[in-house]
C-alpha cells in the first residue's frame, strides 16, 4: 500500500514538472544549467568567500531572495525573508510554500542550507579567497531549485514546506540554533528538518549519503524507495548522524526532538580550502540529487502516516542516559612494589577486556566494571604472571560545558578487588596455599576523556594488600602496581 502511495506522488510530481517543460523559460534553462548558475554566483570571487556578517553574505543572501521571489515562494514571516538574528548582524532567509491540507498545512518540513563561508584572507601579500563552491553553494542551488519544483506541486502538497537559507554556520551554527531555539510556530509542528550540506561531489563520492534514516518511522523505506531514486543516483542511508567534528545544521533541530536528515556527498572536495571552486562541481550529480530531495519531501509531505521514531543519536541526546553499558579493554605495565628496601622490580606488559556500565547522575559517573586480565612483572628468581578476575569501581567527575555536551573529560577515583585463579613462574604454578595471596585490593587513580560513546583513560592501580605471604630476605612483601591506558565503548 505505501509503495504504491509513493509511485502516485511521484507519478503526480512527474506530470507537473511536464507540463512546465513547455514554457519557454524551462525549455531554455535545464535543472543543471540552473543550479550551475547559482553555484557559480554564489561561490565567484566579487563574494569574497561570503564571511558570515560581512557585505558579501548581504550579496549572496540578495541573489538567493531574487531568486525565491521569482520562483513565487513566499516569505515565512510578514514580508520579508530575512529573519535577523544577534542584533542584526547575522541573517537567516527564510521561505514558506504552504501546504493545502486543512490539517496538515499547519505541520512543517524544513529544508535548509546554510549560505556562509570562511571569507578571505592575506597570505604572503596574496588574498586568498575561500570561494566555498561544494561547501556549500551547492547546497543552496539545491534548496533554490528544490523550492523551485515544490512550488510547482503545491497545489498537491498537504503539509506545508519551509525553505531556509541558515547565517553564520561556520562560526558556530548560530542561524540554525536560532531557529530552532525561536520558530514562528510551535516546535513540535516540524515533522522533518533536512540540511543540505556539500552534495557537489557526487562523481568522487559515488553517493549521497541522508544521516538521520532512524529518527522517522519506516526511514530507510522513504529514502531507499527506488520509484524515487533518479537513474544513475546511488542513496546511501545512515541511521544516525555520528561524527562531532563535522556537524551541520541538523544539530540544533535534532536537540529539541525533531527528526531530522543530514544530506551530503561526503568530504571529497577541498573542504575549507581555497581549491574549493565552482569548476569543480558534479552539476550532473547535482541534478539527480535536487529530483531525489524533491521525491523526499513530496512524499513526506503527502504520507498521513509520517512520524518520529523516538530515536535520537548519540551526539543529539539531551541529556546523557542514567545506566549504560558497554566494553572495555586496557594495556599496559605492571611491577612488583617492594615495601623495604631502595629497589623494585621490573615492569612487564599486563592487560584486560571485559564489560564496563556507567550510572550517570549530574556530573558524576559511577563507574563498575568487571575484567578478565593478566598481570606481569620481572622476578628475580623468573618471570610471574597471573590470569584473573579484576572488579574496579570508580567515581568520575566529568566536566562539561553543560550536561548536554557530548565531550567530556575529568579525573576518577576508586577501589578494585582482583582474584587471581591462576600464576605461572618458570612454566611453575604458583603456591596461593603457602607463598602468594589469590586476592588483591587496592586503589585506582586517573582521568578519562568521553566523546558521545566512547571512553579513552589513564589509571594507576596501586595494590595496598599484599602478593606474597611471607617476606622476603629483606624484610619486604611484594606488591602489584600498574599503569594503563583503556579504551571502552558503551552502547
Amino acid at each position: 500500500m505505501m509503495k504504491k502511495k509513493y509511485i502516485l506522488y511521484i507519478t503526480l510530481l512527474q506530470f507537473a514538472i511536464l507540463i512546465n517543460c513547455n514554457s519557454p523559460v524551462y525549455a531554455q534553462s535545464s535543472l543543471k544549467d540552473r543550479l550551475k548558475q547559482h553555484v557559480f554566483t554564489l561561490a565567484a570571487d566579487s563574494l569574497m568567500g561570503r564571511k558570515a556578517g560581512s557585505e558579501h553574505t548581504r550579496m549572496a543572501a540578495n541573489y538567493i531572495t531574487t531568486q525565491w521571489e521569482e520562483i513565487g515562494i513566499s516569505p515565512l514571516v510578514g514580508n520579508s525573508y530575512y529573519m535577523p538574528f544577534m542584533q542584526n548582524k547575522y541573517h537567516n532567509l527564510a521561505g514558506i510554500i504552504e501546504g493545502n491540507d486543512p490539517l496538515l498545512k499547519y505541520e512543517y518540513i524544513i529544508v535548509g542550507a546554510h549560505y556562509d563561508h570562511l571569507g578571505s584572507e592575506i597570505e604572503n601579500g596574496k588574498k586568498i579567497i575561500y570561494n566555498g563552491a561544494d561547501d556549500n553553494a551547492s547546497g543552496v542551488a539545491a534548496i533554490i531549485e528544490l523550492g523551485r519544483n515544490l512550488k510547482e506541486m503545491q497545489p498537491s502538497l498537504r503539509r506545508s514546506v519551509v525553505i531556509i537559507a541558515f547565517d553564520a554556520e561556520e562560526i558556530g551554527l548560530y542561524g540554525s540554533n536560532e531557529f530552532a531555539a525561536n520558530p514562528p510556530f510551535p516546535i513540535e509542528q516540524i515533522k522533518l528538518m533536512i540540511s543540505i550540506d556539500m552534495v557537489g561531489w557526487f562523481h568522487a563520492s559515488g553517493f549521497i549519503r541522508y544521516s538521520g534514516a532512524a529518527t522517522i518511522k519506516n526511514g530507510k523505506r522513504l529514502l531507499s524507495n527506488e520509484s524515487f531514486i533518479p537513474e544513475g543516483l546511488r542513496v546511501k542511508t545512515q541511521r544516525f548522524e555520528k561524527s562531532i567534528l563535522t556537524a551541520t545544521d541538523t544539530r540544533g533541530f535534532a536537540k529539541s526532538g525533531i527528526p531530522t536528515f543530514a544530506v551530503t556527498t561526503g568530504l571529497k572536495s577541498p573542504y575549507h580550502k581555497p581549491e574549493d571552486m565552482a569548476h569543480l562541481i558534479d552539476y550532473d550529480g547535482m541534478a539527480l540529487i535536487t529530483e531525489h530531495l524533491t521525491n523526499v519531501v513530496v512524499a513526506a509531505s503527502h504520507d498521513d502516516s509520517f512520524r518520529a521514531s523516538g530515536k535520537v543519536s548519540p551526539i543529539h541526546q539531551t541529556r546523557p542516559k542514567r545506566f549504560t553499558i558497554g566494553i572495555a579493554t586496557n594495556t599496559g605495565a605492571n611491577y612488583h612494589y617492594y615495601t623495604g628496601g631502595a629497589i623494585d622490580g621490573k615492569s612487564k606488559i599486563s592487560g584486560g577486556i571485559g564489560l564496563s556500565a556507567r550510572i550517570h547522575a549530574k556530573h558524576f559517573w559511577i563507574r563498575p566494571e568487571v575484567y578478565y586480565d593478566f598481570t606481569n612483572a620481572k622476578h628475580p628468581q623468573g618471570d610471574i604472571s597471573t590470569q584473573g578476575i579484576t572488579a574496579p569501581l570508580n567515581v568520575s567527575v566529568m566536566l562539561t560545558a553543560s550536561e548536554n555536551d557530548p565531550f567530556s573529560v575529568g579525573p576518577f577515583i576508586g577501589v578494585y578487588y582482583s582474584y587471581k585463579f591462576n600464576g605461572q613462574q618458570n612454566n611453575a604454578k604458583l603456591d596461593f596455599v603457602n607463598l602468594y595471596h589469590r586476592e588483591e585490593m587496592g586503589l585506582n587513580i586517573g582521568f578519562e576523556i568521553r566523546i558521545i560513546n566512547t571512553r579513552f583513560g589513564y589509571t594507576q592501580r596501586r595494590a595496598f594488600t599484599n602478593f606474597t605471604q611471607t617476606k622476603n630476605a629483606d624484610g619486604a612483601h611484594i606488591r602489584n602496581r600498574a599503569s594503563f591506558f583503556s579504551l571502552g565503548y558503551f552502547f
